[in-house]
């Protein structure tokens, strides 16, 4: 036996042997324990702690705990939730809004309209601990005070027009306890404490980087949860997770099922497939601010040599829609509906020849009228395989153009990291990275004001947007389009941002690979009652609540139906469990020699 080959399959067994966690069989007494696998961490599960490692189900773990006052952001008319109501008045810049009865924190202390206003001036005073959450009240819209009418009202005031509220920031902002919060100053760092939120589910354990317990609140408003206990296991290799479901050591993975599985897990005994709908998405962004990237001459030509249809077919196995220059979602509301993708490698070249990036060096390679190399470093997660293989394909692409990417393969923290400035620097070293985006990012009618805003502070001495972490873009007359856009009604907001997609086709901030198709693995038995939540996947509180069980996709989707009995699976499934982890394995193998000395691990 070789070394390689010894080394491989002592990794499978170890791979194996670890994924094992405690819990009755199906069919004994004892608590319901639904073992969910995430692929990352999220510190102790907090608005102001969230780590993003498991994103994009960080917001969907979040809301297992804590509530909003509707549900889901995803919605034209939100679901109404901790609120049974709430109307505008003053032209949409205040909003009354009337609370739920009967609710009480996950401590026994009763839910208040004081609740609700602490949060929203807590979150407006923090607003440097919760980028992915307090932006919606220290930015846009612009909050102003809080006032309780009685014990079931509370006004919202907005110095501007805030015609979206119940979308942006009512049915995504976790509204929390104000008798938890006030006693902790800087939420940032209060990193160990187990949270209390009136959600579905209460936090009570936590094994670091491992897994996560969470019990069932039996007195829930909206009803008992039909799972007893929830455990969230952290399995950061795909090929692990997957073979994790099939041993059955986990019931569901929370993330995509690669293509090349689907196939085989439809046809497995035991296994569920839903299909639904998720508004993700994975793009390549470029530093905005760093020369020569600063020229949206540049980027553009980059995006028309890069053929998205061959990503889709080749990395994705036709199982994902091609991205588009326009960025938002096909989907969302608020997307332009008539867009793509404009490839054209011939006339990519011709704009850099007339942009003055028509010296080579002897290598093919570009220069930048300064002299400067066209050779980018392209930052990609070392625990997302297909990130990985569309970035290497996109390399290839680019050597045509005389463009060379370098793609460098970093564990998630090295590459947080590796986007920051410098100390006493303002703008972040890296040239470009690949990163996907939930939901939030797709649907939130400002989101392009957020991620693309120009970096710099407002006459309010406010910065506006969160632009300058994401790319760095700027652009004058875009800024002005999104800004009004975020007091508009929705007829004049669609056309002004509209005009904003537009611009953002031509200056190429960042280009979107594309939108995943929203496909899922469970095993059956444990628990078959998954609720598709249009446009944020089955990985929701609804899937757990009572009163949903006739839209479970078990009950409306006949994706499902190969996974029960029969089915012909059972004689594949020693070759498809072998295949995918020492698939992963192999993988694993090969991101560590490329990694080198960027790992940091």
């Amino acid at each position: 036996m070789s070394r390689r080959r010894g080394w491989l399959l002592c990794a499978v067994g170890l791979l194996a042997s670890s994924l094992t966690w405690a819990g009755p069989a199906a069919g004994q007494a004892g608590p319901r324990t639904l073992r969910v696998a995430i692929k990352g961490n999220e510190n102790n599960i907090t608005p102001f702690t969230v780590g993003f490692g498991a994103n994009p189900a960080t917001n969907d773990i979040q809301h297992l705990v804590y509530d909003s006052l509707f549900w889901s952001q995803v919605k034209a008319e939100p679901e109404p939730w901790l609120a049974e109501k709430a109307v505008p008045s003053e032209g949409g810049k205040v909003w009354t809004v009337t609370l739920r009865q009967g609710v009480t924190w996950q401590d026994g202390k009763p839910f208040t309209p004081e609740d609700v206003a602490f949060s929203y001036e807590f979150y407006k005073k923090q607003e440097g601990a919760s980028g992915r959450y307090a932006h919606h009240v220290s930015d846009v819209p612009a909050y102003d005070r809080a006032e309780v009418v009685d014990s079931k009202t509370i006004r919202l005031f907005f110095s501007q027009p805030a015609p979206q509220f119940k979308i942006m920031p009512g049915a995504d902002l976790p509204i929390i306890a104000k008798h938890i919060f006030e006693a902790i100053p800087d939420p940032a760092k209060a990193t160990t404490n187990l949270p209390v939120g009136t959600g579905p589910f209460k936090l009570v354990e936590i094994v670091p980087d491992q897994r996560y317990k969470l019990e069932a609140n039996q007195s829930y408003f909206k009803g008992k949860p039909r799972i007893d206990r929830l455990e969230l296991v952290i399995i950061k290799d795909p090929g692990g997770a997957f073979t994790a479901l099939r041993t059955g050591d986990v019931d569901m993975v929370e993330r995509n099922i690669p293509g090349e599985l689907v196939d085989q897990l439809k046809g497995t005994s035991g296994i569920g497939v839903a299909e639904g709908t998720r508004f993700e998405s994975t793009q390549l962004y470029f530093n905005a601010r760093k020369k020569p990237l600063n020229d949206p001459k540049l980027r553009k030509a980059m995006s028309m040599g890069i053929n998205i249809d061959d990503i889709v077919k080749t990395v994705l196995l036709g199982r994902a829609r091609p991205g588009r220059d326009t960025y938002l979602h096909p989907d969302s509301p608020w997307a332009v509906k008539d867009a793509g993708h404009q490839l054209d490698p011939q006339a990519a070249a011709k704009m850099l020849d007339d942009a003055g990036y028509s010296a080579k060096d002897p290598d093919g390679v570009r220069k930048a009228p300064d002299g400067t190399r066209l050779e980018f470093s392209v930052l990609v997660n070392s625990f997302e395989p297909l990130e990985l293989r569309a970035t290497q394909l996109i390399a290839t692409q680019m050597q045509p153009l005389g463009i060379k990417y370098k793609v460098e393969s970093l564990d998630p923290a090295t590459l947080r990291s590796r986007r920051s400035p410098a100390p006493g620097q303002t703008i972040p070293p890296y040239d470009a990275y690949v990163s996907n985006i939930e939901s939030h990012a797709h649907v939130d009618p400002d989101a392009l004001y957020y991620f693309f805003h120009s970096p710099g502070k407002g006459p309010d001495g406010k910065q506006k947007g969160f632009g300058g972490t994401i790319t760095g873009y700027t652009n004058p007359e875009f800024d002005k389009l999104v800004e009004q856009a975020t007091v508009a009604e929705a007829p004049d907001r669609r056309r002004l941002l509209a005009d904003a997609q537009a611009m953002i086709a031509r200056d190429t901030p960042m280009q979107v690979l594309w939108y995943p198709d929203g496909i899922w693995a469970y095993r059956q038995q444990p628990y078959d009652g998954w609720v598709n939540d249009r446009g944020q996947g089955i990985f929701t509180k609804r899937s757990f609540l009572p009163g949903y069980e006739e839209i479970a996709v078990s009950k409306v989707s006949s994706s499902t139906g190969s996974g029960g009995e029969g089915g012909g699976g059972s004689s594949a499934t020693p070759f498809i469990i072998g295949g995918v982890l020492v698939a992963a394995v192999l993988a694993g193998f090969a991101v560590s020699r490329r990694r080198g000395a960027t790992e940091n691990e």
